[in-house]
């Protein structure tokens, strides 16, 4: 379903993806885990558009995004759901999901609404709340059901735990997890590699901006070298 060969990103003159390769088949969970810096953040800006790219190509279900604009890519059914969370705090809980399907029609909206408030029913209680009162979890509820509302076949996720306490780290990845049975194919970034990795099917370590590992999910959870560097054992 998304292809990305050599692909290279700048900052400026400073190159920070180094020909990154990666490819994620329909219905797969795959997991990028790194340290600070590594280039997670900026692999996915640049494959939902926000973020140039200097070479390589990105490929999503048979068509060339290497180009495309950001909304395109959201209209072939790419989402994100971004690092930091980034809602629109002053409009209120609804109107976030509403403008997450700002491409759908009235009847897709009615359904995904129902869906988003089924996975999150705290959402629906507080729908008519501004979204800068919702606490810190609930915010990344709002942000991961808002990138839902387009009804996506592939979701981006990162960071989805960032800032989150354990409890709620507990709940979002069970929402991953469910999302996963849905069928959703789910490109995660996360710098909780045990969480990524437990709900992942393969995963690739990205460091220093280029690819250092891949493999199955489970394999790389038993390599000393990833436990030593991201699952502190």
């Amino acid at each position: 379903m998304l292809e990305v060969a050599g692909l290279k990103s700048c900052y400026g003159r400073i190159e920070v993806l180094h020909g990154v390769d990666l490819s994620i088949a329909r219905g797969e969970t795959v997991a990028i885990v790194g340290a600070n810096g590594a280039g997670k953040t900026t692999l996915l800006k640049c494959l939902s558009g926000v973020q140039p790219v200097s070479a390589g190509h990105i490929r999503f279900d048979g068509n060339d995004i290497t180009r495309a604009q950001p909304f395109r890519r959201v209209a072939l059914g790419l989402a994100q759901s971004p690092e930091g969370r980034q809602i629109f705090t002053d409009l209120s809980v609804e109107d976030n999901l509403r403008l997450g399907a700002f491409r759908a029609g009235r009847e897709t909206v009615a359904g995904n609404m129902r869906t988003a408030y089924e996975l999150f029913p705290v959402l629906r209680q507080k729908r008519a709340q501004l979204a800068g009162g919702l606490s810190g979890g609930q915010q990344q509820m709002l942000a991961l059901a808002r990138a839902l509302m387009a009804d996506p076949a592939c979701l981006l996720l990162d960071e989805p735990s960032m800032g989150l306490a354990p409890a709620l780290v507990d709940q979002i990845f069970e929402v991953i997890a469910s999302l996963k049975e849905r069928g959703i194919t789910i490109l995660l970034v996360e710098q909780n590699a045990y969480a990524a990795l437990s709900v992942s099917t393969r995963a690739y370590v990205l460091e220093n901006g280029a690819i250092a590992m891949s493999g199955e999910a489970s394999d790389l959870a038993r390599d000393d070298r990833v436990r030593a560097a991201y699952l502190g054992v």
